[in-house]
């Protein structure tokens, strides 16, 4: 690869940029920034034992528009995920047909899933958090947060009761733990190396698979031998069967490979979503102090879905709910799971970028999320948390009888990048859109919420794992149910 093309950067050096950044770190950041900004690709060592390319967001559009054959997404995922290790064999990835089912199918009937999930929020969230309006306890967050998600997520996935066995919630997220140690552990060693640990690694997450499994065949054999008079459970996993059926046929019957795409789902609807619920709870009570954020938010949800409790949630209501939208948005622009996204992985011999620049087969390539996202030259003051920034600019735009910038939460670009963007972005952020905004609902209706006197106030900062950033462990919250007057 010619060197003098693309400058040459220790990615080691500069992720350090991404961990809740000094001035000396922000300075860092801006160096490694002037080669992106200037539509430069970089060389990196990935993750372990990869070179990977980063290239500029001025590339996107162009390969974007690159063909799976030379341009591969789901090889790329299936490798940094590690998963044919994790689940047996890679197809449940690159044959993904059980995540393109929330585009094609579970997005079309959109407002009768959330509303299904929005009564499993009320009954969890009461679980959890209790009804004890006299006296405030303190709880851990994430863990709290994993069941949540875990079984509002459910309802939508496998439905009632299964939804609610606790059991079946905490193997699901034993498995998504595993899924990420395995990927960490094996991604991050030399080829030769990855058979033998990899399976090693494979054992306990074996255990946990055959466990669910044994929820998950009965329950999906009912499904096969179900009464066609009688009507269809409308949840993701009918929307497999029926898919399955009718294009899958030779699948369906093999338990091990259906049990591994229920995983697979389970993966994509709880793990990141548990982790952007606490950073969204987190980032409330962090700039309520300067911003009022919990009555704002109460304001604008109470004004939108009035007195009733048991009032329908449809895709114009969560529209209208622009601050709260803002928060969301604001929480993924500076939390992101990951440094980075978009991946594809080259799959032909002559590939070369639109500045000619060849690209070996196999090569995994990105682009950079992070600081795209915080970026001084295109936003104001982009390290600070402010939950109503993108809302403001919603409202300053109607006020000038201007176009309303695309600023909502699931609108992606080359410089927003949670979702990823293009047509591979995450089909299921319209789903997540609702979740985050039911949540907020009911939270700040039903509850009030603090920090514990010892945080002072302030948000417990996010940590750095390898190219992930997680809330920290352990962080807690105080909570006590509301005493609310009856609606006249």
């Amino acid at each position: 690869m010619p060197t003098s093309q693309i400058a040459r950067h220790s990615f080691a050096r500069h992720i350090t940029t991404f961990v809740q950044p000094s001035p000396k770190q922000i300075d860092s950041t801006k160096n490694f920034s002037q080669y992106i900004k200037k539509g430069k690709p970089v060389v990196i060592p990935g993750f372990g034992f990869r070179k990977e390319v980063i290239l500029p967001q001025s590339s996107m559009k162009w390969v974007l528009s690159q063909p799976d054959e030379v341009l591969n997404v789901t090889k790329a995922f299936a490798e940094v995920n590690q998963i044919r290790w994790s689940l047996g064999h890679e197809e449940i990835a690159v044959d993904a047909w059980q995540g393109m089912l929330v585009k094609s199918d579970l997005n079309r009937v959109l407002e009768n899933i959330v509303n299904a999930m929005n009564n499993e929020l009320k009954t969890v969230f009461d679980e959890q958090f209790g009804k004890d309006t006299e006296n405030w306890r303190e709880i851990d967050l994430r863990s709290t947060i994993q069941i949540i998600v875990a079984q509002a997520a459910s309802r939508f996935t496998v439905g009632l009761p299964l939804c609610r066995n606790k059991d079946y919630l905490k193997t699901s997220l034993k498995i998504n733990d595993l899924l990420i140690l395995n990927a960490g552990l094996t991604g991050g060693l030399p080829l030769v190396l990855q058979p033998i640990v990899g399976t090693l690694l494979s054992i306990p997450t074996g255990i946990q698979f055959r466990k669910l499994k044994k929820w998950f065949v009965p329950l999906w054999k009912g499904r096969m031998e179900a009464d066609p008079s009688v009507p269809e459970p409308q949840d993701h996993l009918q929307m497999m069967l029926r898919y399955g059926q009718r294009e899958r046929p030779d699948e369906i019957n093999d338990m091990d490979v259906m049990t591994g795409r229920l995983i697979a789902h389970n993966f994509g609807s709880m793990h990141q979503t548990q982790i952007q619920v606490t950073n969204l709870i987190l980032n409330v009570l962090g700039s309520d102090a300067e911003f009022n954020t919990i009555a704002v938010l109460r304001d604008e949800i109470d004004r939108i879905l009035g007195p009733d409790e048991d009032a329908q949630w449809t895709k114009a209501l969560v529209n209208q709910m622009t601050r709260a939208d803002s928060l969301c948005r604001e929480t993924l622009r500076l939390g992101a799971f990951g440094g980075r996204a978009n991946f594809r992985k080259v799959m032909t011999s002559d590939f070369t970028t639109e500045d000619g620049i060849p690209l070996p087969k196999g090569l995994m390539i990105s682009f950079l999320g992070q600081p795209a996202q915080t970026d001084e030259e295109t936003m104001e003051d982009p390290l600070k948390f402010d939950p109503f920034r993108f809302s403001r600019m919603r409202e300053l735009a109607v006020s000038r009888d201007e176009k309303v910038p695309l600023v909502s939460m699931v609108s992606t670009s080359p410089e927003f990048l949670p979702f990823g963007h293009g047509k591979h972005a995450c089909p299921g952020r319209f789903l997540i859109d609702f979740e985050l905004k039911m949540i907020l609902a009911y939270m700040l209706r039903n509850y009030d919420i603090a920090f514990p006197k010892e945080y002072e106030g302030k948000r417990p900062p996010n940590v750095w794992m390898a190219e992930a950033v997680l809330p920290p462990e352990g962080v807690r919250i105080r909570i006590r149910r509301r005493t609310r007057q009856p609606s006249n």
